[in-house]
């Protein structure tokens, strides 16, 4: 079996992991698509970049393997067929819309070296980078203020939304919003023809078409999972992976019903898990505003669901075998500094080990509670990475933890 792969925790020694450095895709931004780009602003990337290599170095010191989706995927499409293979499913995904526009972009694309295939991925195909082209169809002549004819991929650097490791395998997200269906296609291949990968197995696919991100899953332990009903994940998807994980050694899937806005677009905006019997959660889910289901395997191999009428804090001390659970209030639980840490992703901490995170330096309340309360806080500046509404668990895609003893 390959052992590359194994994420049996959200908090066991953090040993690899993969990250994006935002790049072009960042300057692609336009003020007046920012709804369509799902963006609230725009990161000044050489600011956001040096957030993101300070998050890279403070994994580095706590011996963290640091991969790139970019290496990953350059080496996934070496192979010239695997490159003819991925630009054809990317005209399908990006939803070329006319065949004579695909018959140009594919020849644009084709010449491209793996790295330089990447780039345009970020960049997305514009209409300048076409306007040479010496015999103009129809798509060509059209004229259109939207400058692209495939999006850029803007929120790529947030690779947990794209992807995430279960025990020995992997679920490969599919986006609920058009604007990111690219970024799955790059972890699909990587996934698909990258050697590290091999023998992982595929826990869902992103062309099962059920909406789902890895932002809604919690690696709680070994037998239980975690994962939000909300925005972005739907239920089709909760159950398919629930049959495949509780089939596969699982025994509890805790589902959480999220409000379906951007507010609360991820399960781990809200919560997430940073030592053996702590969390940080927004105060919304401290009170229980939230109905929990959990699904069970039956004998005859069905899905059992019912809905908990246990609070949150008897589920989780059920659930992790713990005496008590002790759950930390982003800002405290203040109104005001709550929803302003909330903002900031106060709650999205990534857990290195247990009891110790990485957080952004902005959340001062909610860090200063962490360590009252005995988790040591490793802090990063992200007033630009913040920018694009996820913090340091959003912008990490765990692949490989200690087993917790």
């Amino acid at each position: 079996m390959n052992n590359f792969v194994n994420l049996r925790s959200e908090i066991g020694k953090l040993n690899t992991v993969m990250l994006h450095r935002p790049g072009i895709e960042v300057n692609q931004l336009i003020p007046d698509y920012l709804e369509r780009m799902l963006s609230e602003d725009i990161p000044y990337l050489p600011a956001a970049q040096a957030e993101h290599d300070r998050f890279a170095q403070v994994l580095r010191e706590h011996n963290v393997n640091v991969l790139y989706l970019e290496d990953l995927f350059e080496e996934a499409v070496k192979d010239e067929l695997h490159k003819k293979e991925f630009i054809e499913d990317y005209l399908l995904v990006a939803e070329v819309q006319a065949e004579t526009l695909k018959d140009v972009i594919r020849e644009y694309l084709s010449g491209k070296t793996p790295k330089e295939l990447f780039y345009e991925v970020c960049k997305g195909v514009m209409r300048k980078d076409l306007a040479d082209y010496p015999t103009k169809p129809l798509p060509l002549l059209v004229k259109d203020d939207y400058p692209f004819f495939t999006d850029p991929v803007s929120s790529m650097y947030f690779t947990r939304d794209i992807s995430i490791c279960i025990g020995n395998g992997m679920i490969v997200s599919s986006m609920s919003m058009p604007f990111r269906r690219r970024e799955a296609l790059l972890m699909r291949y990587i996934h698909k023809y990258h050697p590290s990968f091999n023998d992982t197995p595929l826990w869902y696919d992103y062309k099962l078409g059920y909406g789902i991100e890895g932002g809604d899953l919690l690696v709680l332990s070994d037998k239980v999972m975690a994962i939000g009903y909300g925005q972005r994940t739907s239920l089709g998807a909760i159950e398919y992976v629930a049959k495949k994980l509780l089939t596969n050694g699982y025994e509890r899937i805790i589902v959480f019903n999220l409000p379906k806005s951007r507010k609360y677009m991820h399960l781990d905006v809200l919560c997430t898990m940073v030592d053996y019997d702590k969390f940080i959660v927004n105060p919304q889910v401290y009170a229980g505003e939230f109905d929990i289901y959990e699904l069970t395997l039956n004998k005859d191999g069905s899905l059992g669901a019912s809905c908990s009428s246990e609070s949150l804090e008897s589920i989780m001390k059920r659930a992790l075998k713990v005496p008590a659970v002790n759950f930390i209030q982003v800002g405290g639980g203040d109104p005001m500094i709550a929803a302003r840490e909330h903002w900031n992703m106060g709650s999205n901490s990534l857990t290195i080990a247990p009891g110790e995170v990485i957080t952004y330096e902005r959340n001062e309340v909610t860090n200063a509670l962490l360590e009252k309360n005995g988790v040591k806080v490793n802090t990063i500046p992200g007033s630009e990475l913040s920018k694009g509404r996820g913090g340091p668990r959003c912008m990490s895609m765990p692949i490989n933890r200690q087993p917790l003893n």
